[in-house]
């Protein structure tokens, strides 16, 4: 036994239900950092991110079990990311926006309101940043090893507004990612060039699963678009079908591929929706700053 003491707390806008994984779009979350550490804090915004390591005091009790059902198999609590844990500690990574006085503005975190702060530590992306890692149990179930997986997100700030679109294609044990920007678009739109780009990446005549959490795109692929084909892109109104260009590159593409479509639900902690997500986000934070 031993004991440890908070050095602050975590205010977030989260009272319930804190998202599974931090948030970077999130604004007003900071570290509250008790007064008689403040000095500790300089030299701290010379780095981006940070690990925050926290207590999960506000977990309800209950048994831990050792033995969890993920992906329709079992594995050990140890490989896991759940909050029960026989010694209820997280941690986080999370971008730092500013630091005035003791306190540490952050992009977003997943944590409840008033969490005990039990350490922070900079994240190095020369020592923390592994090329060879992998997902472990966590990798998409493939039963046919020949299927690549294309995950496609788009996002806009303001839509219309400036915009960001990623596409995580993978095949065995290969990633590529891409992501690009635009000044002036849509999310729909972005949500498309994603699938589009992503595509064209991937050599003709491959099996892809495209895996999205765009009805728009999904349905439009799937149950929409060959009566707008048929109907010359008109909708069943008779209404010229928005972002027809795209729409059409779509048309010829699908033609060369293989394609079934896999719907998965936005921010539930599908890692590489997550990922696809997240490097939308960042075109549009990054391209806003040049």
């Amino acid at each position: 036994m031993f004991q440890v003491k908070p050095i602050g707390y975590i205010k977030t806008n989260y009272l319930k239900d804190p998202p599974r994984q931090p948030d970077g779009q999130e604004k007003g979350h900071y570290l509250l950092i008790n007064k008689s550490y403040q000095t500790a804090l300089k030299g701290l915004d010379d780095f981006k991110f940070i690990y925050v390591i926290f207590y999960l005091d506000k977990v309800e009790n209950q048994e831990v079990e050792l033995i969890l059902e993920k992906n329709k198999q079992e594995v050990g609590l140890f490989a896991t990311r759940t909050p029960h844990r026989p010694n209820p500690i997280a941690l986080s990574i999370v971008k730092i926006l500013k630091i005035t006085g003791n306190k540490v503005y952050i992009s977003g975190i997943d944590a409840l309101d008033h969490s005990p702060i039990l350490d922070i530590k900079p994240y190095i992306r020369k020592l923390d940043h592994k090329e060879e890692a992998n997902d472990g149990w966590a990798e998409p179930h493939q039963s046919n090893k020949d299927i690549i997986l294309l995950y496609t997100d788009g996002a806009c700030s303001g839509n219309p507004g400036p915009g960001g679109y990623a596409a995580l294609i993978m095949n065995g044990d290969n990633k590529v990612e891409i992501a690009g920007y635009q000044r002036d678009t849509t999310n729909n739109r972005m949500e498309l060039l994603a699938v589009i780009e992503g595509l064209k990446e991937i050599e003709t005549q491959s099996k892809v699963r495209l895996i999205s959490d765009s009805s728009y795109v999904l349905q439009g692929l799937s149950e929409w678009m060959a009566g707008w084909e048929r109907n010359g892109w008109k909708t069943i109104n008779n209404k010229e079908v928005k972002n027809r260009d795209l729409w059409q590159q779509l048309a010829h593409l699908i033609n060369h591929y293989n394609l079934e479509y896999v719907k998965v639900k936005g921010h539930s902690g599908d890692i590489y929706n997550e990922r696809v997500d997240s490097l939308a986000r960042e075109q549009i934070e990054k391209n806003k700053e040049d």
